[in-house]
């Protein structure tokens, strides 16, 4: 990993040459799709800034047969677009700063490097600060172009957007799981007004905020948003259902979802309801009992299994 580093960097222009990894390859939090390391770096010709930067490398894990195929190669190059719209744009958190893709000797992309962002994981402070700081940079998100992401999967309105989800969805799951047959007919009544969408982190989960309690207060500390590949254009509500997942306490917070969304709205959010975001929570349970149920037919499984997806949309559409 340290040649494949030096080499990517002595190819990306401003970088000079004799670039060395300075002390240890540190590994950092793994995603799904993603091995991470950050390191420090010298070499010949580097400023001051680029040395006393630290820097990440994202590498595509490719260990199982569903992490490989173009989706992931085609997300992480959006990924680095983003990025630099981001830097371009002056975003209003900090973000990484895209440096360059990595590729193996074969010249297929494998994974990309940039800058490391300071600050500790807000996934270590669960509690109703966290749940503002998430309502805040949610809104702060949502608020960005949409115009200067053309390179995003769009929705072109939230209704499209959960009507595409319900789409997705396999007839057979109705027939097998009648619950899913009950929460497809309330979803279709409830279906939000065919409003402009925007722009969306798309995994917006506390992991994903870097809080740098260095620069500021608490209550005013700066937050970094990373891990931007699940990014997409499309309904508000469905940012918030992915920190929410119809859980009865979000982030340790009971009726969190509410708190949340009043959070959200708050700091000047798009005008969304907490059934807005409901809609967008019962999807993903369906979706992850499809999975599941899928997942449960092969000879040897892995995860939870149906009856676990099924109890907790029947719990959420129950409270919903």
């Amino acid at each position: 990993m340290r040649d494949l580093i030096r080499w990517s960097l002595e190819d990306c222009p401003g970088f000079g040459t004799d670039i060395k990894v300075e002390g240890k390859l540190n590994r950092i939090a793994e995603g799904i799709w993603h091995d991470n390391y950050s390191f420090w770096i010298r070499g010949r010709g580097l400023s001051a800034d680029q040395a006393n930067q630290a820097y990440v490398l994202r590498l595509l894990e490719q260990r199982e047969d569903w992490q490989k195929g173009l989706e992931p190669r085609e997300r992480l190059m959006r990924e680095a677009e983003t990025l630099q719209v981001l830097t371009r744009n002056n975003f209003a958190h900090p973000t990484p700063a895209f440096i360059c893709f990595v590729q193996d000797s074969e010249s297929e992309t494998i994974g990309m490097i940039e800058t490391s962002v300071p600050g500790y994981s807000l996934d270590r402070h669960k509690d109703r600060s966290t749940l503002q700081l998430v309502g805040r940079v949610a809104a702060d998100i949502h608020r960005l172009e949409i115009e200067r992401f053309p390179h995003l999967p769009s929705n072109n309105s939230r209704t499209e957007q959960v009507k595409s989800q319900l789409a997705e969805l396999d007839e057979a799951l109705y027939a097998k799981f009648p619950l899913t047959n009950e929460v497809r007919q309330w979803i279709a009544a409830q279906i939000p007004a065919d409003d402009r969408a925007c722009v969306l982190h798309g995994d917006l989960l506390p992991q994903n905020l870097l809080c740098d309690w260095t620069t500021s207060g608490q209550h005013d500390a700066q937050v970094g948003v990373v891990d931007w590949e699940m990014a997409r254009v499309g309904d508000p509500a469905y940012d918030l259902a992915i920190v929410s997942r119809g859980d009865r306490k979000v982030l340790g917070v009971k009726d969190g979802a509410k708190v949340l969304v009043e959070d959200y709205l708050e700091s000047g959010g798009q005008p969304v309801s907490l059934t807005d975001v409901r809609v967008h929570e019962l999807l993903l349970l369906m979706h992850w009992l499809e999975d599941a149920w899928r997942e449960y037919q092969k000879p040897e499984s892995r995860g939870h299994g149906p009856d676990y997806y099924e109890a907790k949309l029947q719990s959420l559409f129950r409270r919903t």
